[in-house]
C-alpha cells in the first residue's frame, strides 16, 4: 500500500535531538512518532483557544 505522508524536514537544536531520541527510546516509539503527536497536541490545543 503506498504511503500519502509528506515529508517535512526541520531542525531542531542538538540538545532537543538528543532528548527526543532518549524519549522515543524510552517509550519504545519513533522520534517521527513522537513529533507528529506534538504538532497534533499543539494544533489541538489552539483550535480549543479559538
Amino acid at each position: 500500500m503506498a504511503r500519502h505522508d509528506t515529508q517535512v524536514a526541520v531542525r531542531i537544536p542538538p540538545e532537543l535531538h538528543k532528548q527526543l531520541k532518549e524519549k522515543a527510546a524510552k517509550e519504545e516509539r519513533s522520534m517521527n512518532y513522537l513529533i507528529n503527536k506534538a504538532v497534533e497536541l499543539l494544533l489541538n490545543q489552539e483550535s480549543a483557544k479559538a
